[in-house]
């Protein structure tokens, strides 16, 4: 082969190897382009509807009219879920010692937990019992910007999770009997009731002239324990403070002011709960109650049933005694074998404001949703028969003045030491330093882990 045909078959096998590379050069730049029609993208999960959950759910209350209502709430409106309802009332702490025996085991403990707001604190502070929703997915903050924020930090544990919440708020007010108010002290205007028991002189002063003007016949107070509740409302600190017993100033004015309507009887002298203190709700020698909002229906329309709708009651707030008293707070068990389920009931009671709404036109109970609270209060339709006003609008102002970081998950186990030395004192038994002596010596016998100075 001579030089010349040598060259030309190089210069051909180097044209195809070029053309062969802008092929591919060319392949490589379609395949790097983006395509016409892209992969479709993951679709995200639809938010599922009521009708979608399915499963049974175990829950335990300790109410035997609240609950069966509230169920009922949730399943109508998700009707593939089956409750199982277990009421166990507290008498004796019943309810109480169930719980406690079931997550001691370690098994047996519900889907989904009650508390009241005497023992609330303390079981969302207790570990293993209560889930924590502060956490994904459940994120429970997010969900409480209309809630009442004590009732928030009431369901908080000591580390600061949200681990139970509540559909209703409880602030209190002093009830009382118009047709008494009216013949005695000459007004039953609540305004005019609120200034005459704003200060401890002013609620003796009213006391000793309704004594005068009745002949003795007629006590301010039904007894001091429904005074209590207004006074331990109104305290600065609380009961347990850096790991320390505390007693509030409030608290010795009102230990003065208690032996001083014992003293002159001034007051019925009954005891709370007691078959007396509900007789005494229908009669007319009993002027005062501590009414919270629940209070109008369980405590006074139905002992006072002849007048639960003829507005023989009314109820004064006063400003300087800010209160609440009781309520119900929800949550899902550690334990819980259907979470997502318990999740929803604990969401729905607690943040629905379809239900809630309707929850409290069926039921007149004080929701814990603050656009309901400011619609509610200005409904004129929205009144209540037993005492011939609207409680929304009653109760309203108070809700914002009540301090959520005076509740310790010890308040209920101090409240009876309290109460139960300050029998023997009223009974003039032991003088004031010796009550506060036992009573110290009390709360340090009942509750090991707190300094008692």
């Amino acid at each position: 082969m001579n030089k010349s045909n040598f060259k030309k078959i190089i210069s051909i096998i180097m044209c195809v190897f070029l053309l062969a590379l802008s092929v591919v050069g060319c392949d490589k730049e379609e395949a790097d382009k983006p395509a016409n029609n892209p992969p479709k993208q993951t679709e995200e999960p639809k938010e599922k509807k009521p009708e979608d959950f399915t499963g049974t759910l175990v829950v335990w209350h300790f109410n035997k009219d609240e609950a069966p209502v509230l169920v009922k709430e949730f399943t109508d409106k998700y009707p593939n879920v089956k409750v199982e309802l277990q009421v166990t009332a507290d008498t004796d702490l019943g309810y109480q010692n169930k719980v406690t025996a079931a997550l001691r085991s370690g098994t047996g403990l519900p889907d989904v937990l009650f508390a009241e707001n005497a023992f609330a604190k303390r079981f969302v502070s207790m570990t293993g019992l209560f889930e924590d929703i502060s956490q994904a997915p459940y994120n429970a903050k997010s969900y409480t910007g209309k809630s009442i924020p004590y009732t928030v930090d009431i369901g908080k544990s000591s580390d600061g999770k949200i681990r139970a919440l509540t559909y209703q708020a409880c602030p209190g007010g002093i009830g009382y009997k118009r047709d008494l108010a009216k013949q005695y002290l000459g007004t039953d205007d609540p305004k005019a009731l609120a200034e005459m028991l704003s200060t401890p002189e002013k609620m003796l002063e009213t006391a000793r002239t309704l004594k005068k003007a009745s002949n003795g016949k007629v006590k301010l107070w039904v007894g001091t324990e429904d005074l209590y509740k207004v006074y331990v409302g109104s305290r600065q600190d609380p009961w347990i403070k850096d790991g320390k017993l505390v007693i509030d100033p409030k608290m010795m004015e009102f230990v003065d002011l208690a032996k001083k309507l014992r003293d002159e009887k001034l007051e019925g002298g009954i005891r709370q709960w007691t078959p007396a203190w509900s007789a005494a709700v229908a009669d007319s020698e009993n002027m005062c109650y501590a009414i919270p909002t629940w209070g109008v229906q369980w405590i006074v329309a139905v002992n006072d049933k002849a007048n639960a709708d003829k507005g023989r009651w009314g109820i004064a707030t006063v400003d300087s005694m800010s209160f609440y008293e009781g309520g119900t707070w929800v949550g899902m068990t550690q334990q819980s074998k259907n979470k997502e389920l318990a999740w929803e009931f604990v969401k729905f009671l607690s943040t629905d404001a379809e239900n809630m709404k309707a929850h409290a036109k069926a039921t007149g109970d004080f929701v814990n949703n603050t656009d309901i609270i400011n619609e509610l209060t200005n409904d004129a339709g929205f009144v209540n028969k037993t005492v011939n006003e609207n409680t929304y609008k009653l109760y309203g102002p108070a809700v914002d003045k009540i301090n959520g970081n005076l509740i310790t998950q010890y308040d209920d186990t101090i409240r009876k030491s309290f109460i139960d030395t300050m029998q023997t004192f009223l009974a003039g038994k032991i003088d004031k330093d010796t009550f506060i002596k036992q009573f110290k010596e009390a709360v340090k016998a009942n509750i090991q882990d707190i300094t008692v100075d």
